[in-house]
C-alpha cells in the first residue's frame, strides 16, 4: 500500500437478512488501494460490525450511532433506519473526521434510499442496480467526506 495523503471510506447499506444492497467505495487518496483484498476487508469489518449495530440499537433511541468498532485503521459508524431493517455503516480511515458531515450524509443517504424504496417496482432488500441512486450518493459523498 503506498503512502498517500487522504482518506479512504466504504459505505454499505445492509437489508433485513444482513445482505448488502447497496456498496460504494471512495477515496481522497491520490493513489488509492483498489486491490480485490482491500474490498474483501472492508466487506469482512462492516460484516463483523453488524453485531455491534445490533447491540448498540438494544441500548439507545438514536438512529446515528457513532463509532461502533474499530479494525486497524478502520473506524465504523452506523445509522439504522427507524423500524432497525436497513442500516447504513461507513467504514473510514480518519479518525477526526467531523461528526456532523457522517450525520449529514447519513440523514440525506437515508432521505436517498427512502425515495428509492418507494418505487413500486423495487423489491426491498434486494441489491440496488440504479446509476441514478449511485450518480447520486456518489455526490454525497463528494460533498460530506474529506
Amino acid at each position: 500500500m503506498t503512502s498517500t495523503s487522504g482518506f479512504s471510506y466504504y459505505l454499505v447499506i445492509v437489508g433485513q437478512s444482513d445482505n448488502p444492497i447497496y456498496e460504494l467505495e471512495y477515496s481522497t487518496k491520490t493513489g488509492g488501494d483498489k486491490s480485490s483484498d482491500h474490498r474483501y476487508l472492508t466487506q469482512f469489518i462492516a460484516q463483523a460490525s453488524l453485531d455491534l449495530v445490533d447491540e448498540y440499537v438494544m441500548t439507545s433511541n438514536n438512529m446515528y450511532l457513532k463509532c461502533v468498532d474499530k479494525f486497524n485503521e478502520w473506524f465504523v459508524t452506523a445509522f439504522v433506519a427507524n423500524n432497525q431493517s436497513v442500516r447504513f455503516l461507513l467504514l473510514h480511515s480518519s479518525p477526526r473526521i467531523d461528526d456532523n458531515n457522517i450525520k449529514s450524509l447519513f440523514v440525506e443517504l437515508y432521505d436517498l434510499y427512502t425515495k428509492f424504496a418507494m418505487n413500486p417496482l423495487y423489491e426491498h432488500h434486494t441489491h440496488i442496480r440504479s446509476n441514478i441512486f449511485d450518480k447520486k450518493a456518489h455526490l454525497l459523498a463528494k460533498k460530506y467526506l474529506p
